[in-house]
This record gives structure tokens, C-alpha cells and sequence, in this order.
């Protein structure tokens, strides 16, 4: 989606490598769109770790949307506890993707 609207992105098949991807170059990421569901590190796990790298480092943090197909209460209270800052249930649209874009570029 983020190809389709021209925006640059970057990509990680699974948390660990979203978390080495984030803490190499923080400054460069306006926006971290988090799955729930991947191997290795899941995204709970990974938004978690990325919070803790924020604070220990003083960083500015990131916004974390989850996006997921996980839309149980357990899952958004799991969400928020993680850290996550907002969750949209899949399927997500390239609408809602935008929205979210402009909304997270006016705020910073």
C-alpha cells in the first residue's frame, strides 16, 4: 500500500528484524505499521522492545499502529499495553492508510 500512495517504506518479516531496523536509524521512521502476527518476535514483543529502546535512549518515539486481524478485547488491551499506539483491524485499506499518513505527518 505504502508503494501504491509513493511513500518510502521499509519492510521486516519479523519483529526482530523490525526492532534491528528501528533501533539502526530511529530518526528515520515517522511511522511503524506493526503486525501482530509474525515469527520469531511477535509484534507485542517487538513494540515493547522498540518503547524500552525509546526510553533508554531518550529517543523521540514513534508512532505504532498495529495492523492486524486480531480485533478481540484481549488483543487491543494487549495492544495498549505493549505500547501500540493505535490498532485497525485488517483489511486494512488504502484509504485508512492514508488517512493515517496525513494524520501522523501533521503531528510531527
Amino acid at each position: 500500500m505504502s508503494k501504491r500512495l509513493k511513500r518510502p517504506y521499509v519492510t521486516a518479516s519479523n519483529g526482530l528484524e523490525a526492532v534491528q531496523q528501528y533501533g539502526a536509524d530511529p530518526t528515520s521512521f515517522m511511522l511503524i505499521l506493526m503486525d501482530m502476527s509474525m515469527p520469531v518476535m511477535d509484534g507485542f514483543v517487538a513494540t515493547e522492545t522498540i518503547r524500552i529502546m525509546e526510553r533508554r535512549n531518550k529517543w523521540k518515539p514513534c508512532r505504532i499502529v498495529a495492523v492486524t486481524g486480531l480485533g478481540s478485547e484481549d488483543a487491543r488491551r494487549q495492544a495498549e499495553q505493549s505500547g501500540i499506539d493505535e490498532l485497525i483491524v485488517k483489511p486494512a485499506t488504502v484509504q485508512k492508510l492514508k488517512a493515517l499518513i496525513e494524520r501522523t505527518s501533521t503531528e510531527n
